[in-house]
């Protein structure tokens, strides 16, 4: 229980760095100040942090040799404007911390606090990533895991540790599970294309609006009629853009959506099927472009991994505080991370009463508990090295 009352003893500080970077947040490679901040804390911890790696994110080890563990914060924010009447508020107009990654900055470097206090117990490295933009991708396609993987930030390590606060679970909760814990996410742009016309004479052109509309029901009947029921699976359409006038039908249709699922087979069959779903276009005279982006992969968590933060957990928590479960459809990045070296991604429970949504613009936690992340993050860490996991070369 050392490491508990030592991070509780660390409550504060942890809920004073959270605050700092709560008033100051910065997008997805824009992670300048925040990346100076968290690169100052570590020096005064007698840490060597690297900046600029993955462009804006800082990375710092402590200890050397094998086996070595990677212990992953990200810390961008949204370009929500924050509403909250709180003395920490976003200072950044348009932008605010509305995911809680203020949260995840903050209790690492309460991991990198308590454990350069047991160095001694280190038999092996702990490797601290500051990971900018998980929010999105560049125009190029890479977010911030990409990039850093770019940067060799896994050269070297043998397993990655992750966590994220969820807003409306119950404050001082934990919540893993084996196996699939997070969606892969593709994006589709889609164009559909018709021949514009009067209104008022539709016979005289093909449109694509009616078309698109055929499309769509398409689209949704391949989750309702061509995935296995008890698989999970979503397309949803989030854009569509036609028209300049009400009284011409346009030549053109553009929309664009998100593909979530969890099975690499699944996630195929969903690809091939809303092709499948964009050539209607032709049965009725018209024609598509489509394009498909792939995002990121499914989290899978290691049993093994599981095994060993769960029964951290258990030695912290009452058994009420812990539960399986945290599969949703959301992304996370941190699956680039866990697709090449073992990974284990877990949530711990900030509600407060009423719960804020994350993503909104009032967005807030609980950061009393933060505390708890903190210890449970340090404790399996230095339970990993001290007692290291046989893992299997590509176990997931």
């Amino acid at each position: 229980m050392t490491i508990l009352k030592e991070s509780k003893a660390l409550a504060e500080q942890i809920i004073q760095w959270r605050r700092h970077l709560h008033a100051n947040p910065e997008l997805g490679f824009q992670e300048f100040e925040t990346a100076k901040f968290i690169a100052g804390e570590l020096e005064k911890l007698g840490l060597d942090p690297k900046c600029n790696v993955g462009r804006t994110g800082v990375v710092a080890s402590l200890g050397s040799g094998k086996p070595c563990i990677a212990l992953r914060a990200d810390m961008d924010a949204l370009p929500i404007q924050d509403e909250k009447d709180v003395e920490y508020a976003s200072q950044r107009p348009g932008v605010m911390h509305a995911c809680g990654h203020d949260a995840h900055v903050a209790m690492l470097l309460g991991v990198a606090t308590i454990l350069v206090n047991h160095q001694d117990l280190l038999n092996g490295e702990v490797r601290f990533v500051f990971q900018p933009f998980e929010e999105g991708q560049d125009k190029d396609g890479f977010g911030g895991a990409d990039l850093m993987v770019k940067d060799n930030v896994l050269d070297g390590v043998d397993a990655i540790i992750g966590q994220h606060v969820h807003g409306e679970l119950e404050a001082g909760t934990f919540q893993t599970k084996t196996g699939f814990f997070s969606a892969a996410v593709d994006t589709f742009y889609g164009e559909i294309q018709g021949k514009g016309c009067h209104g008022a004479y539709p016979h005289n052109g093909i449109d694509p609006i009616f078309i698109t509309a055929q499309i769509i029901n398409a689209v949704q009947g391949i989750i309702g009629r061509r995935i296995d029921p008890l698989e999970p699976a979503v397309i949803s359409f989030g854009e569509i853009q036609a028209g300049t006038a009400a009284n011409i039908i346009p030549p053109n249709v553009k929309v664009s959506g998100t593909i979530r699922s969890l099975d690499p087979k699944i996630r195929t069959q969903l690809q091939k099927d809303l092709t499948k779903a964009f050539q209607l276009s032709r049965s009725f005279g018209g024609n598509y472009k489509l394009k498909i982006t792939e995002g990121y992969p499914s989290i899978e968590n290691n049993p093994k991994l599981v095994q060993l933060l769960r029964e951290v957990a258990t030695a912290f928590l009452p058994p009420e505080k812990i539960s399986d479960g945290g599969l949703g459809m959301g992304a996370e990045d941190f699956a680039v991370f866990s697709s090449l070296v073992p990974g284990v991604f877990y949530y711990l429970g900030t509600a407060l009463d009423p719960p804020r949504l994350h993503h909104g613009p009032d967005f807030d936690i609980n950061d009393s508990v933060l505390y708890i992340g903190t210890a449970i993050m340090a404790e399996t860490a230095l339970r990993y090295l001290q007692n290291p996991i046989t893992l299997e070369n590509g176990e997931k």
